[in-house]
């Protein structure tokens, strides 16, 4: 031990010769009191440009055993200065006392240097402690776990040690997690304690305070250690959407859950359909503002105070009743057009002309002029007594009969289809001399339409000038 201090005095006396006007400063600003062996140890220094140019340091710190540096070189612009760290673990083995550390920094451009001691006092710990307290990660998002790990120290050569560990987790003061373990370590050996944390997103971001205690069986505190991390700030949202479908009504719900850790968060539901459905468009709460492109519209719906964790639910309706009244309108509308317009007829033609002993051609002409199929169709004609039938027929013959008022002539037709006609003919000649235009029956007919049965009247009797043999 003294040998090692004479190495360092004189390193020390010829490092002050050759930096006696040095442009650099080296100032410890974080030293721990004591250092424990197995135990890691933190001390903090600073590095300052006392030039006047830019420049780069390498920096050394001696003796080199049990340290890790965080960095060997730092550019500094002139008065400008940079806090370094380094960590010190002495082993089981060292000696005990005070040690010399001196940490330098020298130029690479101009071989300015400078440094500073520092006197760290080494002690052995005795009996069972917390050496070190590992974290798996210090910076952490909502579904990761952080995994604390304590390592605990038997150094009884003979006896083995049960101990209570109890791991607390704080954020700002508040308590929000606490997990313990029993723990039996043997003679002169450690042992890893795992604590898993999952970071759930209704923990708020920011830092949280690590704190574990070990105590004995009889819960009298041995030692403790404390750690921390960090919680990001975390945004996320997620939304689903689902449809109900109607026969004259959809319903679409959609669910918007705050999965991210920040509180009282906002967030702007956006629905964009084809620009007609605006006319059916029924929300349950209005939308906050709307824009219409083209042929589409968006909806926007700025919702505001979604906690984590949370859910807030949008529902609108397309209704299409009134469309379906309109168009039930529409359709009956045109339907009595169609069937004030567009229905059977029976047309009949003759001519004007009717001399005696001369045969005149009735014509009955049955026209379907409706959208649908009729059935059972009965055309029925009367020819007063003063005519005779002429019982031979061109088209389909007729059931006559003879009445007291002439003879009639009845005519059955199957079907009709749409647009599909028939014509009827027969001839008749007068019994008795006629002068002047004599004007004979209308003709009936009827038909059936669905479960329907409708009786019409000839619309038309076309009267020709010039008789039909």
């Amino acid at each position: 031990m003294v040998f090692a201090l004479k190495k360092l005095l004189i390193l020390v006396l010829f490092l002050m010769t050759i930096s006696s006007a040095a442009a650099v400063v080296v100032d410890f600003t974080q030293v721990p009191d004591t250092l424990y062996t197995l135990e890691k140890s933190e001390v903090k220094f600073t590095i300052k440009n006392d030039g006047t140019k830019k420049d780069t340091y390498y920096i050394g710190i001696w003796p080199t055993n049990w340290v890790i540096l965080e960095k060997y070189f730092v550019v500094l612009n002139p008065g400008e200065s940079e806090t370094i760290t380094f960590t010190v673990e002495p082993p089981i083995d060292s000696n005990i006392g005070n040690v010399i550390f001196t940490v330098s920094a020298r130029s690479t451009d101009t071989g300015d240097y400078g440094y500073k001691d520092i006197v760290l006092n080494i002690r052995r710990r005795t009996g069972t402690y917390i050496s070190q307290l590992k974290l798996n990660q210090e910076i952490l998002n909502p579904g990761d776990t952080v995994v604390i790990q304590p390592l605990v120290v038997n150094l009884d050569k003979t006896q083995s040690k049960t101990v209570i560990l109890t791991t607390k987790i704080f954020n700002g003061g508040k308590l929000v997690h606490l997990m313990e373990e029993e723990v039996l370590v043997q003679p002169s050996s450690t042992k890893t304690v795992s604590f898993p944390f999952e970071i759930k997103n209704t923990y708020p971001y920011g830092n949280y305070n690590i704190q574990v205690f070990m105590t004995d069986v009889f819960g009298s505190p041995i030692h403790s250690k404390t750690a921390s991390f960090i919680i990001r700030k975390y945004d996320d949202f997620r939304e689903s959407k689902t449809v109900e479908y109607g026969f004259l009504e959809s319903v679409f719900t959609i669910n918007i859950t705050n999965k991210g850790n920040i509180p009282d968060a906002s967030y702007v539901v956006t629905e964009t359909m084809p620009k007609i459905s605006k006319y059916f468009f029924y929300p349950e709460k209005n939308p906050d503002s709307y824009e219409e492109v083209e042929n589409r519209i968006t909806y926007n719906w700025k919702i505001e105070g979604i906690d984590p964790d949370k859910t807030v639910t949008i529902t609108y309706r397309l209704r299409f009743t009134n469309v379906a009244i309109a168009i039930f309108f529409t359709l009956l509308v045109i339907s009595l057009l169609l069937t004030i317009f567009h229905k059977p007829t029976l047309m009949k033609k003759y001519s004007s002309v009717i001399k005696p002993e001369k045969e005149t051609l009735i014509t009955l002409h049955v026209k379907n002029n409706s959208i649908r199929e009729i059935e059972h169709i009965i055309v029925k004609d009367t020819i007063p007594s003063v005519f005779s039938i002429v019982k031979e027929f061109d088209t389909l013959k007729p059931e006559i009969k003879t009445t007291q008022t002439g003879t009639a002539l009845i005519w059955k037709i199957d079907k009709l289809k749409p647009k599909e006609d028939r014509v009827l003919t027969y001839r008749i000649k007068p019994v008795v001399n006629i002068e002047g235009k004599p004007k004979l029956p209308k003709a009936h007919f009827s038909y059936k339409l669905g479960k329907t049965v409708v009786h019409k009247i000839a619309e038309k009797i076309i009267l020709v000038s010039k008789r039909v043999k």
